[in-house]
């Protein structure tokens, strides 16, 4: 894993975080994807990537309270662990889930985009938008394929979040990635590093 590149993790019941993993493009920046079937297996690779310098992280598909902290212990303060929390309860399990990443710049969702079917069925769509507006046109897309949960990056505002649950109404719920107590800090940190590095 190349220095400094974050790392998000998702919850998938079966799956091999030693081959279930793939660095992808989101416009202006990289992130290791990896899929993990649990919260000790989640720990271990999170724990791994800090080591290798990674500075952030964010959990999606489905963790409860137990398997994030399961991440939280294991990085021990060394980087940001954020954890999606939804308005409205998220389906379990979440067998057909889409993480938006808003607000990379040179972001064209048609181009940065994976599609990872499972094993077991289901899949995860992530993609990477350049703005609130085609975050909105995105999780509609999405809704009207048939998506079960729509997770937006921690990255982004509540606001865009906001915008995309009022889109979508009650047919997906919405999440958007939030900092434990235990990350602010460090979520902090990165965010002015991330600013500096991109002036």
């Amino acid at each position: 894993m190349s220095e400094n590149i974050d790392l998000f993790l998702f919850l998938e019941p079966g799956s091999d975080p030693g081959t279930d993993r793939v660095t992808q493009d989101l416009g202006d920046a990289e992130a290791l994807l990896v899929w993990v079937p649990d919260g000790a297996a989640a720990a271990k690779v999170a724990a791994e990537a800090v080591t290798d310098g990674a500075r952030l992280m964010e959990l999606y598909r489905g963790f409860d309270l137990a398997s994030a902290a399961q991440v939280i212990e294991a990085v021990g303060g060394r980087a940001a662990v954020g954890v999606a929390g939804y308005g409205a309860p998220a389906p379990r399990p979440i067998r057909d889930s889409a993480t938006v990443f808003v607000g990379h710049p040179s972001a064209d969702p048609a181009k940065h985009r994976l599609v990872r079917e499972h094993a077991g069925g289901g899949r995860t769509t992530v993609v990477s938008v350049p703005d609130s507006p085609t975050a909105v046109r995105i999780a509609l897309e999405l809704a009207d394929a048939g998506t079960e949960a729509i997770e937006i990056c921690g990255g982004t505002s509540l606001t865009i979040a906001r915008d995309v649950a009022a889109a979508v109404g009650d047919r997906v719920p919405v999440s958007l990635v939030a900092w434990p107590v235990d990350s602010i800090e460090r979520a902090a940190a990165y965010k002015a590093e991330f600013e500096a590095e991109n002036v």
